[in-house]
C-alpha cells in the first residue's frame, strides 16, 4: 500500500463536504418527548453504532481517498459509547461491555493514524528543506499505522460480520430495567433526569482551578460528554437547548481544542525525536518542540484570559433558562 507525499495534505473535496454534511445531521436525535424511551434509545443506539460501521470501513479501505474517515470513526465511535452510557440502564451489562471494549479498540486502533495524518498536514503546511526527509518518514510511518485498522476492522467483520450481529442482539434487549419497569420512563422523563447531572459535574469543574493543562483536558473532556448528551437530549426539550444552548459550549470547545492543538503535537514531536538519528532532523525537531511549548504556554495564558467568571456564568444561566430549573442557577448569585 503506497501513499504519495502530495497526498498527505488535506483534501478539502466533495466526499469530506458530504460526509460532513452527513455526519452533522446524523448527530441530532429525532424524537418526541412522549415517546417511550426503550423506542428512543433503539433508534439512538442504531444510528450511532451503524455510523461507526460505515466510518470503520471508510476508515479501513478508502483511507487515501480522506483522511477524515479516519478522523469521524474516532468521533463517532465516542459518540456510540457516550449514546450507551445514556441508556445503560436498559441493556444487559454483559452486552454493553463487550460493545464498548470494541469501541475503545477501535479508538486504540487509529491513534497512531489520526497522529501521522494531523502530523503529515503540518509538516506540508512547514514546506522547508528539514521537512522532506521527516515528511517522508511519517508517511512510511503512516502505512504501518493503517496495518492496525485494517486488523480491527477485519476483527469486526470477521465472521459474516461478528460486531454488526452483536449490536443487532444487544438492540433487541433493550427494554425497562429494575426500578424503570414501575415507572415506565418517557424521553423527556428520562432526559431531565439525565442531562442535569453532567451539566453539574462540567460546571462543579469550570469553578475549579483550570491552570494547568491536565486539568484543562479533563475539562475539555466533559465538555465534549456534555455535547453528546445535548445531542442525545435536545429533543426533549424546547428547540433553544440546541439553538442557544449548544453554540456558546462548542465556542467554549473550539477554545478549549487549541489549547489541545499544542499538547498533542508535543506528544508526537517528542515520540519523533526519540526514533530520529539524523542530525539536522533532530535539529529541526528540537525547534518544533521549543515552537510549540511556547505556543502552548501562549494559549493558556489567551483562555485563562477569555474563561471569565462572568462567561461562565453567562453559559450557566443560558441552560438554566433552558432547562427552566433555578437550582444550580442560584450557584451563580
Amino acid at each position: 500500500m503506497q501513499i504519495a507525499l502530495n497526498n498527505v495534505i488535506a483534501r478539502p473535496n466533495s466526499r469530506t463536504k458530504k460526509a460532513d454534511f452527513v455526519a452533522h445531521a446524523a448527530k441530532w436525535i429525532n424524537a418526541k418527548g412522549d415517546e417511550p424511551v426503550t423506542e428512543v434509545a433503539v433508534r439512538t443506539l442504531k444510528t450511532r453504532l451503524e455510523m461507526v460501521q460505515q466510518y470503520l470501513a471508510k476508515a479501513a479501505i478508502k483511507y487515501e481517498d480522506d483522511d477524515e474517515y479516519v478522523h469521524q470513526l474516532r468521533v463517532w465511535s465516542r459518540r456510540a459509547d457516550a449514546a450507551i452510557e445514556m441508556y445503560r440502564e436498559l441493556m444487559p451489562e454483559w452486552r454493553v461491555a463487550w460493545i464498548q471494549k470494541q469501541l475503545m479498540r477501535i479508538r486504540k486502533a487509529t491513534n497512531d493514524a489520526r497522529d501521522d495524518d494531523v502530523f503529515a498536514e503540518r509538516l506540508a503546511e512547514d514546506k522547508t528543506p528539514d521537512t522532506d526527509g521527516l515528511l517522508k518518514r511519517v508517511v512510511e510511518h503512516r502505512v504501518e499505522a493503517q496495518q492496525e485498522v485494517l486488523r480491527i476492522y477485519e476483527r469486526m467483520t470477521k465472521r459474516k460480520g461478528r460486531f454488526g450481529r452483536r449490536v443487532e442482539k444487544l438492540l433487541k434487549r433493550v427494554r425497562l430495567r429494575d426500578k424503570h419497569r414501575k415507572s415506565k420512563p418517557t424521553y423527556r422523563a428520562w432526559a431531565k433526569g439525565h442531562l442535569r447531572p453532567i451539566l453539574d459535574e462540567f460546571f462543579e469543574m469550570a469553578e475549579g482551578d483550570l491552570t494547568d493543562t491536565e486539568r484543562l483536558h479533563q475539562f475539555r473532556i466533559m465538555g465534549k460528554n456534555l455535547r453528546y448528551a445535548m445531542e442525545l437530549l435536545s429533543a426533549a426539550f424546547c428547540s433553544q437547548l440546541r439553538n442557544k444552548a449548544y453554540p456558546p459550549l462548542e465556542t467554549l470547545q473550539d477554545q478549549l481544542g487549541r489549547v489541545n492543538d499544542h499538547v498533542s503535537p508535543l506528544i508526537r514531536i517528542g515520540h519523533w525525536i526519540e526514533e530520529n538519528d539524523d542530525e539536522e532532523r533532530a535539529k529541526y525537531l528540537v525547534e518544533m518542540l521549543k515552537s510549540e511549548q511556547d505556543q502552548l504556554k501562549e494559549s493558556c495564558r489567551s483562555f485563562a484570559a477569555w474563561w471569565s467568571a462572568e462567561r461562565r456564568d453567562r453559559l450557566r444561566e443560558v441552560f438554566e433558562e433552558v432547562l427552566g430549573d433555578s437550582s444550580a442557577a442560584r450557584k451563580t448569585v
